[in-house]
């Protein structure tokens, strides 16, 4: 087993403390682990030495997929996959990430919304009141899967940022895809106004498609020859692939 000097405990200690892990530590074969009160599933954090490379256990699946950063092997044992961080910047940055991952990937959305509803009814205004908790909590999920910022115009005012669904709350057939994170995007004033209006949409690869409905006048102001490409997850694409049949105007 690695024992840690206390200065490179603290050092891991103060990763995971500062960014919502702070049940713990336990130590166990070179890892030390920690949990969060208010997001799903352990982490564990471990060092080669005092000046890195810093290692980062992940037990959520989804994160573990999602989680931009180079991989690492092996991982802690029962968790999904570990990655490596060169400094201990990049591992507070990687941390940060994996909670707010966690708090927003399914099914921690859906669960907080299951909870919040539980004892409310289904009279016309009720189901209004769970629409509105609804959204509130798929724009918080969004916030964090997105890091607070428009990914196309890189607005970061909370003001000036919409929660857009590629499926229309309404079209959906379960919460499960109302709450689903990958059924939205973060998106600033214009840009939603445009992508709910069907006056844009994106192919696979992340690229912008303008519908040729799109006067010249707002493609200027949205930029969109200068957009750069969403960072997409394969499980975006069913839905994306909705918007482009049901609501993206082709004509």
């Amino acid at each position: 087993m690695i024992t840690y000097p206390f200065a490179l405990l603290s050092e891991l200690r103060d990763a995971a403390n500062e960014h919502g892990y702070r049940i713990g530590p336990e130590e166990a074969a070179g890892w030390i682990f920690f949990r969060s009160a208010s997001a799903p599933a352990e982490i564990g954090l471990a060092a080669a030495s005092a000046s890195g490379p810093f290692f980062l256990s992940v037990m959520h699946q989804g994160v573990a997929r999602t989680l931009d950063a180079p991989p690492a092997s092996p991982c802690a044992k029962g968790h999904a996959a570990a990655f490596v961080f060169a400094t201990r910047d990049d591992l507070h940055a990687g941390v940060q990430a994996v909670y707010r991952l966690s708090v927003s990937l399914p099914n921690f959305p859906l669960e907080k919304y299951e909870k919040v509803v539980a004892g409310i009814g289904d009279t016309e205004g009720e189901r209004a009141q769970k629409f509105r908790i609804g959204q509130g909590i798929f724009r918080d999920a969004l916030m964090d899967y997105w890091n607070g910022v428009c990914p196309l115009s890189g607005i970061s005012s909370p003001d000036l940022l919409r929660a857009s669904h590629m499926m229309p709350w309404a079209r959906c057939e379960t919460d499960a895809q109302r709450l689903d994170v990958h059924n939205g995007l973060l998106l600033s004033a214009l840009w939603d106004a445009a992508f709910d209006a069907g006056l844009v949409t994106f192919d696979n690869d992340g690229k912008v498609l303008p519908s040729p409905s799109l006067e010249a006048a707002a493609q200027e102001g949205l930029a969109v020859r200068d957009t750069p490409r969403l960072i997409l997850r394969d499980k975006h694409l069913p839905y994306l692939a909705y918007h482009r049949i049901h609501v993206w105007r082709r004509e």
